[in-house]
């Protein structure tokens, strides 16, 4: 059954906790770097300040903002290595510009480049990069994830007229919902990404991290990533690095929690998937469907409302068959996202999946970094 919750005084209970950290006096410079980072939504930009004070020390601020190191000879791939000149502009002793640089490299806020470490590019790079990492928990504080978490709006369920168009995700129909299915293509199989990139890591999920008042019941380590963004954060030590087994396991076992598999909107899953809900992720508002929808056999449906729990973006209702007499399931292909999650949790049988869009649905490529 689905757990009565009211997400608008959640929200409110969460505003509260973060109005003191909000109201606080932030010295400049963290003004300064947050106005480097590009792609911040306006009603975010004014508490990024305070955010960025909690990841960083002023002195580390102050490195971060003296980088990229100008005096630091051509490398030949990333580093973050910075010079000795570097270290003495700062006043500080090599070593321990390594360590801060060290440090906030695993927080997230650094990211080794050819030109030596230099901070996060973006907002999005920012948020997935400094929310990852557990390691640094105890230091941070709960108060800096109810920062993240109050940038976000109540967490309630998408209504369809409320569905956005930016599409910067993208449904891929869980697992067992396709295995028949005739027309599946590569790109709508997780386990041939699996096999292709090496990595493969297990990461906690920055979004579910950042809603601490979340009632989904979903595994905080949900976030797989793969390639070279499974090498990062290992690197860092926010990820562990698992097998192919161990990722199909770990998708099959989600089978159970009420999540929608989600990645970038391209046809190549190069740097993760997601197992979301919209109760602490908001990727869930702007994903694009899958070439997929569901359809009922109404003959089969035993109406125990399990498709309709499940479901997340309300396409799914009780529909009287006068044939039977009685209600049972249906779907508005409208609204179906074609995440299969129903699919899998129809006892019955009664649900199955057909393609009903073309490859060319899924675009190539895209950039969000």
């Amino acid at each position: 059954m689905k757990k009565p919750v009211d997400a608008k005084k959640i929200y409110e209970r969460l505003q509260a906790r973060v109005a003191e950290e909000k109201t606080k006096k932030i010295d400049p410079i963290y003004g300064d770097l947050a106005s480097r980072i590009a792609g911040v939504p306006p009603d975010h930009a004014a508490h990024l300040p305070a955010i960025l004070a909690k990841l960083a020390s002023l002195e580390q601020a102050r490195i971060v903002a003296a980088l990229p190191d100008p005096d630091l000879p051509d490398a030949a791939g990333r580093s973050l290595d910075v010079s000795d000149t570097f270290a003495r502009k700062m006043g500080m002793e090599k070593q321990a510009v390594d360590r801060h640089i060290r440090e906030l490299y695993e927080k997230g806020l650094l990211f080794p480049t050819k030109k030596g470490p230099s901070m996060a590019r973006t907002y999005i790079q920012l948020h997935d990069a400094v929310l990852g990492n557990p390691k640094y928990d105890e230091a941070l504080g709960k108060s800096f994830f109810d920062l993240w978490g109050s940038l976000d709006q109540p967490m309630e369920a998408p209504k369809p007229e409320e569905m956005q168009d930016r599409f910067i995700f993208r449904v891929i129909p869980r697992l067992n919902s396709i295995e028949d299915v005739e027309g599946v293509l590569p790109f709508e199989d997780l386990r041939t990404y699996l096999r292709e990139n090496s990595p493969i890591a297990l990461l906690p999920c920055g979004c579910k991290r950042s809603h601490t008042d979340r009632w989904c019941g979903v595994p905080e380590d949900s976030c797989i990533n793969l390639g070279r963004t499974a090498q990062y954060n290992i690197d860092r030590g926010a990820a562990r690095e698992i097998t192919y087994d161990e990722a199909v396991e770990i998708l099959e076992k989600f089978n159970k929690h009420p999540v929608v598999n989600v990645t970038l909107n391209q046809r190549d899953v190069n740097q993760l998937i997601c197992n979301c809900h919209y109760c602490c992720c908001p990727a869930v508002r702007y994903v694009a469907k899958s070439r997929f929808v569901v359809e009922v056999n109404p003959e089969d449906c035993i109406a125990c409302g399990k498709c309709d729990e499940i479901c997340q973006f309300g396409a799914i209702s009780m529909k009287h068959y006068p044939e039977f007499g009685e209600d049972r399931s249906a779907v508005d292909a409208e609204i179906c996202r074609g995440c299969g999650c129903c699919v899998i949790a129809c006892p019955s049988g009664a649900r199955t999946m057909k393609v009903v869009r073309p490859p060319e649905y899924i675009p190539e490529s895209l950039s969000i970094y």
